[in-house]
C-alpha cells in the first residue's frame, strides 16, 4: 500500500476562491485531511464562478458548513482545530480576530497549531485593510511595466491568476516548512502577503535592471530571438534563443552566414540590442513553411524551440500525453475526474 508525506496530518481550511484552496488541495494530494469551512447556502464563490475549478480544487476535501458568525460554527471551528496540525484563513486582516478565531485565541485551543493567514498585502502597513486581487497585486510590483510590446506602455501581463499562484505556492512551503519542527514545539504564525509573494517572482527581473543600470523597458525586455513567430500555415512557433550556442545553431539552420560571422552578435546582450533587425528577418524566413516542418527541422539543429498551443489543444500536445499529465479516456476525450492536482509523484 502506498503512503504519502503527510497522512494523518488535519488541516483546516477557511479559504475560498483560489489562494487558499489552491494550497491546501496540494497539501491533501500529499496525504494531508483537509476539512474546508464554507458558509451555509452560499459556500465557496468559486462553486458558482467555475464549478469545475471548484470540483477540482476541493475534490479531495471533506467540506462543512459553518456559521462563523454563530457561537455553534465558532465552537465547531475550537473543536476541531484541537486535532489540527494546520488551520489555514483567507479573510481581510481583522476579521478573525472579530471572530474569536485569530491566533491568540486558537492558541489557547491548540499549543502546537500552525496557522497560516492568506491575505492580498499582509496583516500590517498601509494596505492591510485594502481590497484587492490577483490584477491589483501584479500591478504593484511593477508587473505590468514589463509585459507586452517593448515598445509600449504598460500590459495586463497574462492570463493566469500569477499572483494567487505565487501566494499559495509560498503558503505551501511555509506550512511545508513549520510541519518539518517537532510535533511539540510551539506554535507558529504563518503571514503570508500575495504581493509579497508576487514580488519573489519579480526579483529575478528586477536584479536584471539593476544590473544593466535601470534601462527603459524596450531596452530592458527587447529579444533579439526570444519570442513568437508566426508560420506559413497561420500557427506560431516559439523560440528561447539565450546562450551562445542556441544562437551559432539557429543561425546555421537558417543559413544566417552574415549574423553568424558577425563579431559584434556575440552574447545575450548584443542580440537583443540588435532585435529590430533580427526579429523581422526570422519572421520572414519562418513564414516560408509550416509549423510542423520548423518544429522538427529546429530540434534536430538543437534550438529551443516549441509550439504555441492554445488554450483548447495545449492538453493533447505529445509531451503531456507521455506524462499523461492530463488523462484521457480511450475514445481521445479529456478524464476531467482525473487531473493531476501536483507535478510531481509523492507517493512510495
Amino acid at each position: 500500500m502506498s503512503t504519502l508525506p503527510l497522512q494523518n496530518i488535519r488541516i483546516l481550511d477557511l479559504t475560498g476562491l483560489l489562494p487558499g484552496p489552491l494550497c491546501t488541495m496540494m497539501l491533501a494530494e500529499m496525504g494531508a485531511e483537509v476539512i474546508k469551512v464554507e458558509r451555509p447556502e452560499t459556500g465557496d464563490l468559486i462553486r458558482h464562478m467555475s464549478p469545475l475549478l471548484y470540483a477540482y480544487l476541493n475534490g479531495k476535501k471533506q467540506v462543512v458548513q459553518a456559521d462563523l458568525k454563530s457561537e455553534n460554527g465558532i465552537r465547531y471551528i475550537k473543536e476541531t482545530v484541537r486535532n489540527s496540525a494546520v488551520f489555514v484563513e483567507g479573510f481581510r486582516p481583522g476579521v478573525v480576530k472579530k471572530l474569536g478565531i485569530d491566533f491568540d485565541n486558537l492558541v489557547l485551543e491548540n499549543p502546537s497549531l500552525i496557522y497560516c493567514s492568506i491575505s492580498g498585502y499582509g496583516q500590517t502597513g498601509p494596505n492591510a485593510g485594502v481590497p484587492g486581487h490577483d490584477i491589483n497585486y501584479q500591478s504593484i510590483t511593477g508587473l505590468f511595466s514589463i509585459c507586452g510590446d517593448p515598445d509600449g506602455g504598460p500590459e495586463f501581463p497574462s492570463g493566469i491568476q500569477t499572483a494567487d499562484i505565487a501566494g499559495s505556492m509560498y503558503a505551501l512551503t511555509s506550512i511545508l516548512a513549520a510541519l518539518h519542527q517537532p510535533k511539540n514545539a510551539p506554535a507558529r504564525f504563518l503571514d503570508i502577503s500575495i504581493a509579497n509573494a508576487m514580488s519573489m517572482w519579480m526579483m529575478p527581473r528586477y536584479l536584471e535592471y539593476l544590473t544593466r543600470n535601470k534601462p527603459p523597458k524596450a531596452e530592458l525586455m527587447g529579444r533579439g530571438a526570444y519570442g513568437t513567430f508566426l508560420t506559413r500555415d497561420g500557427r506560431y512557433l516559439c523560440l528561447g534563443v539565450v546562450e551562445h550556442h542556441f544562437w551559432i545553431n539557429l543561425c546555421k539552420k537558417l543559413k544566417l552566414d552574415d549574423l553568424l560571422q558577425d563579431e559584434s552578435l556575440v552574447g545575450w546582450t548584443a542580440i537583443n540590442a540588435r532585435r529590430q533587425e533580427i526579429m523581422p528577418r526570422l519572421q520572414q524566413l519562418f513564414l516560408k513553411q509550416d509549423l510542423d516542418y520548423w518544429l522538427r527541422e529546429l530540434k534536430d539543429a538543437d534550438v529551443p524551440v516549441s509550439a504555441v498551443r492554445d488554450i483548447g489543444d495545449w492538453t493533447h500536445d505529445p509531451q503531456f500525453k507521455h506524462n499523461n499529465f492530463i488523462p484521457h479516456h480511450k475514445d481521445g476525450t479529456i478524464d476531467q475526474s482525473a487531473f493531476r492536482r501536483f507535478p510531481v509523484d509523492l507517493a512510495i
